[in-house]
């Protein structure tokens, strides 16, 4: 329809726009559900909206041209009419409602036929694969619909699941033609529904057990790995054989490389230069990602210093540390120490105000400080702007200055 009509007919329904009502339910998924689950028919009937009686002493061409378009292009429908009476014109019969008297003419209009045609396979086959999933294809059409491509490749991937003991399987190890892992990946969502429709509840994690696919339905987890440096030789003398190590967190948790202080840092480099100290080891904390440090067990029994940037985020992660090891003191994340520095300071990204409840009172009062910017605004000092020279006096056993109420390998020495 051109500008000019749709001036000359303002308001005056188009088939197109019956259609697009039509779409939205069937997109919604409504109409299949019903088809799916064996729900009779009802039909559905729209109001249509056509020219009064006044048109068509007015506009009696406008009226003729629209009704010649409307029943051309509501050839599908059914139409009922109303009767519109004139002096001049006499009795005229204009569309009403349309109606739609069964399933069929619905596809008919939509041109879904084929839609049809592909759940109806798709069901059969589930039916033929996994005869518990029918009652959720036939509740959710439209995502089996939007997956028949690989609706194969699903099924065979939930009977494989279905089948075996996860717990000792990685992903990967899903033998299916034509899946991968990153064919779960992809479908992970819809692979999470039908699972959980199909596995019995004893195999489905709950809570901070499923908070990913693999944890949620028992697979094994890539292993979490700790990378630490030997840093008394007499230490590596005693059966390692080596002064770096990374090895898995769950391996490393059983063996305990016997040193008494553990020091974990947060900058790779300031961790391959720290320095040599007697009956230590250095760990590589890499930020937030601590579960190699507080998955070992025997760190209980060590003295832990945590060491990393002085900036809210440095005392979220030791506030964090904490929480797991409460025993865990911090070394250099002190107001002298950030005091001293100043041409080192830059500032901090996106800093956080997360309250910190782990911290000891010294340290919860540099944080507010950074938070609230008692020194100037988001200022940061990064751990490896700090000199070592610093690190090296603070480890030392003894040295004029230091703070005698400190283990002797972490008095604070005179800055």
């Amino acid at each position: 329809m051109t500008g000019a009509q749709r001036v000359s007919s303002p308001g005056w329904t188009r088939p197109d726009q019956l259609v697009a009502v039509l779409r939205r339910r069937w997109d919604a998924g409504s109409y299949l559900r019903a088809y799916a689950t064996g729900q009779p028919w009802q039909p559905v009937t729209l109001p249509i909206k056509g020219p009064a009686a006044g048109d068509l002493l007015d506009r009696l061409d406008n009226c003729r041209a629209w009704l010649t378009r409307f029943e051309r292009d509501a050839a599908g429908w059914t139409l009922e009419y109303r009767e519109v009476r004139g002096r001049q014109l006499g009795t005229n019969r204009l569309p009403a409602r349309a109606r739609v008297d069964s399933f069929d003419q619905l596809c008919k209009v939509l041109g879904t036929e084929e839609d049809v045609k592909t759940l109806d396979a798709l069901a059969e086959a589930t039916r033929s694969a996994v005869p518990s999933l029918v009652d959720w294809l036939s509740s959710h059409p439209m995502d089996a619909l939007r997956h028949a491509e690989v609706w194969e490749q699903v099924l065979e991937t939930v009977r494989w699941i279905a089948g075996r003991d996860t717990s000792r399987t990685y992903l990967r190890q899903i033998d299916v033609d034509g899946v991968d892992t990153k064919f779960v990946e992809q479908h992970h969502r819809l692979l999470d529904q039908i699972l959980t429709v199909v596995l019995p509840a004893e195999r489905i994690g709950e809570g901070a057990a499923a908070t990913t696919f693999v944890r949620k339905f028992g697979f094994l987890e890539k292993p979490g790995y700790t990378r630490f440096r030997i840093l008394d030789p007499g230490i590596a003398a005693g059966g390692w054989g080596f002064t770096e190590m990374s090895v898995r967190s769950d391996e490393l948790a059983r063996r305990d490389p016997g040193a008494s202080r553990v020091y974990v840092v947060e900058n790779e480099v300031t961790y391959l230069a720290f320095p040599a100290a007697p009956e230590a080891l250095v760990v590589f904390g890499s930020g937030f990602a601590l579960g190699g440090v507080v998955a070992l067990p025997w760190l209980e029994g060590k003295e832990v210093f945590y060491w990393g940037d002085i900036d809210t985020h440095g005392f979220d992660i030791l506030n964090r540390l904490r929480h797991r090891l409460p025993s865990v003191r911090s070394i250099l994340m002190d107001r002298r120490t950030f005091l001293v520095h100043p041409r080192q300071w830059v500032r901090e990204p996106s800093p956080t105000t997360r309250a910190m409840t782990h911290l000891n009172p010294e340290e919860s009062a540099l944080y507010h400080d950074l938070v609230e910017g008692t020194y100037g605004p988001t200022l940061r000092l990064e751990q490896e702007r700090v000199r070592l020279s610093i690190l090296t006096r603070a480890l030392a056993r003894s040295d004029p200055g230091c703070d005698g109420h400190a283990p002797p390998a972490l008095r604070r020495c005179g800055q």
